[in-house]
């Protein structure tokens, strides 16, 4: 028998609701797994709704108090607003148990920092919910940038648009307020994804010219009242790459028609690729060294090559969804935390980004060029 990994989910809206299809599955999903995820504890912000999700989402306890929940699981799953995280994750690293953090971590860069360190300090495995990034085709993507399919990095274009705020009407909620979202408003809620992948097929990032802006600065709240808009609805910058390289980075969650406008090209010497997260389970190639009759970018459809498509189907081209995703993610975490090694993109990862976040801000702020490095 295998030994159980009691989870722990502490938030259960939209995102916390995907990680418990997502601990259901994984151990179904990828049977070769040391541990077996086991969906054990569910926390809300009342016992009510705690019993209720936990009911509905297939968890064994219910608690509307988290460091019970803590004290109880082997892993917690952080899936709540932003201003909640350093306090929660500092105590589930005190206590020892591994943790997977949804984004943004924490309301700044120096709260993620003051994560980091109580990881560290108890070497417990610790994940950031960087969904896209642990994609097969963007993992493809980057195998084909260590294989030097693309050859020198030229240049990187990457994107995040939505479009749940472009109605000027649509309600004021918790992440247009900075002391529970941060400052960083779309690059934090959007921005992070982009970023992450970036970062993850070209490198560090050393300088950054940004711009934001507010375009409804003020919103009525569910009860009528009007509020202020505390963060950015649209953000956009250009970079350096520490390695060599240039980039550009547009997030906006006002981008009418966008429903998960999340893609990037990126160009090298030798070729490029493209990816656009509403056809996930396709990646473009081009490469400069095609016969000129037949040149131009080829449509890759997903397959078993492309790893861990294959453990879900076996059949080309039918392809995975957000919730195949997390099951991903989830898998990958408990494979990491039974192999004692870290589970990437992580915090330290979440650390790099929300530096650019806060670079950027600054940039626009100050009207010049910030360096990172």
């Amino acid at each position: 028998m295998k030994k159980k990994l009691k989870f722990g989910l502490i938030g259960a809206g939209f995102i916390g609701r995907t990680h418990a299809f997502a601990i259901h599955a994984a151990g179904q999903v990828f049977p070769d797994l040391e541990y077996l995820p086991v969906a054990h504890t569910l926390c809300e912000v009342s016992p009510d709704l705690a019993e209720r999700a936990a009911r509905r989402l297939g968890f064994e306890k219910a608690t509307d108090d988290w460091r019970k929940l803590v004290d109880g699981v082997d892993a917690v799953v952080l899936a709540t607003p932003s201003n909640l995280h350093r306090e929660i994750a500092s105590y589930a690293f005190a206590a020892g148990k591994h943790l997977l953090c949804e984004k943004p971590v924490g309301l700044n860069s120096r709260e993620v920092e003051q994560i980091r360190v109580s990881a560290k300090r108890s070497k417990a495995c610790h994940a950031v919910g960087f969904t896209y990034a642990r994609a097969p085709m963007v993992m493809f993507a980057r195998r084909m940038v260590e294989e030097g399919k693309l050859g020198r990095l030229l240049h990187f274009s990457g994107r995040h648009d939505e479009d749940y705020l472009a109605d000027p009407n649509s309600a004021f909620t918790w992440r247009q307020e900075s002391k529970v979202a941060g400052q960083f408003g779309v690059l934090g809620d959007l921005g992070y994804h982009i970023l992450c992948i970036g970062r993850l097929l070209c490198g560090e990032v050393s300088s950054v010219c940004g711009l934001s802006e507010t375009f409804h600065p003020n919103r009525k709240d569910a009860g009528g009242v009007l509020r202020t808009v505390e963060n950015a609805d649209y953000a956009a910058f250009v970079g350096r790459f520490v390695r060599g390289g240039a980039g550009n980075f547009q997030s906006s969650r006002v981008a009418r028609g966008s429903k998960q406008n999340l893609s990037f090209e990126l160009v090298g010497e030798a070729g490029a690729i493209r990816f656009s997260a509403e056809r996930l389970n396709e990646l473009q190639f081009y490469s400069a060294g095609d016969d000129f009759s037949i040149e131009g970018f080829r449509n890759i459809l997903i397959n078993a090559e492309h790893k861990p498509y294959g453990s879900f189907i076996p059949a080309p081209g039918h392809g995975l969804g957000f919730n195949d995703l997390k099951t991903i993610e989830i898998g990958e975490f408990v494979s990491a935390i039974a192999e004692q090694r870290p589970c990437l993109p992580d915090l330290d990862d979440a650390y790099a980004i929300s530096k650019i976040c806060e670079a950027v801000l600054q940039s626009n702020a100050e009207q010049r060029w910030v360096r990172l490095t």
